[in-house]
């Protein structure tokens, strides 16, 4: 996850005197009166969109406790959520201070149909009662309907209905190609650029599209630290690079390229206390989760033309090739190293060798492979050499006749043929080749040293067996072969067994999974004893995501809460069961990041923890 940060030092120092302030207010004998207004929930939504208009439907809640259900939404196509975030304030009225908690369930939704809808009642389930929201209509029409920002009141924090990103708001993201209209193998520069005008502190989630249709190569993009200052219709943006890709469409027709979809961290004001001067100390700031999504790009591939030169094998660019031996007269034996070398920009790494005409008198190795490529917003540049390595076997005087390499100029829209020139070998005879010794015969002479150095022939008598006597046609043998290759059939059988199940490591993890996570929690626990809370909740966490990621075969860093939420539906799970783990995964979260964290009731997290796994495992 990309991140940056401001820095600002007046943030500090209002922290600093906020504190002073309500410190002081403490000395002076005011006292924290019990919260007064009850339990409520707060649902909010766009009064009219129109047909395929994507828009948020956000539940507020003023208290940590009770179970969260959320109403039908079958009328509507469910993007997004519901994604959670908590925000506390602090009042000072008269000498009064008074403290408020908020906790919000945000879904993305996109309406389907014309018409006028009703969004029903969501619950919150408490020890001894239910609470119930407010029920929202909603009017689907057709066409474009611009949905206005409502005024936040002050304490709420709550953003309203967002509609899809387009230049003029204050953040969008953009999905800018180079080119739209290509033949196919000429390269596509792809960049994702973002747009801000408000406080963003950084990313949650980027989705880059799979890029279908196309050979995909990443271009080195420095990591995103700080916003560029750019202006567009006259307004100033903060932009910056989030990747760049370097396209080689695959296929032709019309290809579709998926948006880009990022949930952003935006800063937000919260405003707590009065009006004027002082006001200031008492604000707060929150992040809050905006999901933004660029806007398709469909690229028009047209197939290459007609007409191709022999030898072509779909090189497309612009190219020089060269040819060369690292010498020309050697000797029968001995090695000498040919190099094809294409250089220039294009799709470099699909080139194959080219064809070449070797003598019939050479040994000739397979190529050994070298590149050096650098993919930039202009294409990919440098080059591929291809080493031969032949051995010549027979003197004489031979010749490799001229290489050519086709490929076809996009800029120029033809067929181009590079030709190099031949290359002359002259094969001497090896110096070695009259020198070897060749023995003859053994003179009498040394006949009387081969009693000391060859065995000679044992001329003592000796008895012969019967051919059925012998140890190879008994029965004892014939057994012990037997059980020797029925001990190496098992052994093998048992063998590839072993492979096959450690090489499905999804499924060896999958089996171990309640394994780790029961072994995670008991660290937890360990460090429950010892007091250290951040380390309990941090070990809490990675025990049940470490679970979810090991049962469902996914890494942690592509698991969401969505993702996991449906991936759980599909398998049957029961919803209340979802609802508790997601309740429990943003308890931790909060006692982590949020001041409230420290007076959950640690004990029965514990247990919840250990209860939810062990469901999970019986339904998994």
């Amino acid at each position: 996850m990309k991140r940056f940060h401001n820095i600002r030092a007046s943030g500090s120092q209002i922290r600093v005197i906020r504190i002073l302030v309500i410190f002081g207010f403490f000395l002076t004998g005011f006292q924290l009166p019990a919260r007064a207004q009850g339990i409520h929930i707060n649902a909010s939504a766009p009064g009219v969109v129109s047909v395929g208009q994507q828009f948020r439907l956000v539940f507020e809640i003023n208290t940590r406790d009770g179970k969260f259900s959320p109403p039908d939404l079958s009328d509507f196509d469910v993007l997004m959520g519901p994604s959670t975030s908590y925000s506390q304030s602090t009042q000072i009225i008269n000498g009064r201070i008074s403290s408020s908690v908020s906790y919000t369930y945000t879904y993305i939704l996109q309406a389907r149909k014309e018409g006028t809808f009703t969004i029903g009642q969501a619950t919150l389930k408490l020890k001894k009662e239910t609470i119930h929201s407010n029920a929202l209509r909603i009017k689907v029409v057709a066409g474009q309907v611009q949905v206005r920002q409502q005024k936040r009141t002050a304490g709420t924090g709550t953003p309203k209905a967002n509609t899809a990103p387009s230049p003029g708001e204050n953040l969008f993201v953009k999905l800018i190609v180079n080119k739209t209209h290509v033949v196919q193998g000429e390269p596509v520069t792809a960049t994702v650029k973002i747009y801000s005008r408000m406080n963003l502190s950084g990313f949650e989630e980027i989705d880059m599209p799979e890029f279908d249709g196309f050979l995909k190569q990443e271009i080195p993009t420095p990591q995103l630290q700080s916003l560029q200052r750019e202006y567009i219709n006259g307004q100033a943006y903060g932009t910056g690079v989030l990747g760049r890709y370097l396209l080689f469409p695959q296929k032709t027709g019309e290809v579709a390229i998926d948006p880009v979809k990022i949930i952003c961290l935006v800063q937000q004001r919260v405003r707590s206390g009065p009006e004027g001067f002082f006001g200031d100390f008492f604000d707060s700031y929150r992040t809050v989760r905006q999901p933004i999504q660029s806007r398709s790009v469909k690229i028009t591939v047209d197939p290459l033309p007609v007409g191709a030169p022999p030898g072509f094998k779909g090189a497309v660019g612009s190219f020089g090739l060269d040819v060369s031996a690292d010498k020309s007269t050697l000797k029968v034996n001995d090695a000498v190293n040919l190099t094809v070398k294409i250089s220039g920009t294009g799709n470099l790494k699909l080139i194959e060798p080219p064809s070449i005409d070797f003598p019939p008198d050479f040994e000739v190795y397979d190529p050994r492979i070298t590149s050096n490529i650098k993919n930039g917003v202009t294409g990919a540049t440098g080059y591929k050499k291809f080493e031969y390595l032949m051995i010549p076997r027979h003197a004489g005087n031979y010749r490799i006749s001229p290489i050519t390499f086709a490929y076809f100029d996009p800029q120029a829209k033809i067929y181009r043929t590079l030709r190099t020139p031949a290359v002359n070998l002259t094969v001497n005879k090896s110096n070695e080749s009259g020198s070897v010794p060749v023995v003859s015969g053994v003179s009498r002479e040394a006949l009387k040293y081969l009693g000391k150095d060859i065995r000679y022939i044992h001329n003592k008598p000796f008895r012969l067996k019967p051919q059925d006597k012998t140890i190879l046609n008994s029965f004892v043998f014939k057994l012990v072969w037997l059980i020797l290759i029925v001990i190496y059939v098992l052994a093998y059988v048992i063998y590839r067994v072993r492979v096959k199940q450690r090489s499905d490591i999804v499924r060896l993890r999958n089996r171990k999974a309640n394994r780790i996570a029961r072994k995670r929690l008991k660290t937890a626990g360990y460090y429950l004893k010892k007091g250290e809370e951040g380390a309990f909740y941090e070990e809490t966490l990675k025990a049940i995501w470490g679970y979810l990621s090991d049962k469902l075969g996914l890494p942690v860093s592509d698991l969401t809460r969505e993702k996991a939420e449906k991936i759980l539906q599909s398998y049957h799970v029961p919803a209340d069961l979802i609802q508790q783990l997601i309740f429990v995964l943003d308890q931790c979260e909060f006692a982590r990041y949020a001041p409230e964290g420290k007076k959950l009731q640690h004990d029965k997290l514990y247990r919840e923890t250990l209860e939810i796994i062990s469901n999970l495992e019986q339904k998994l």
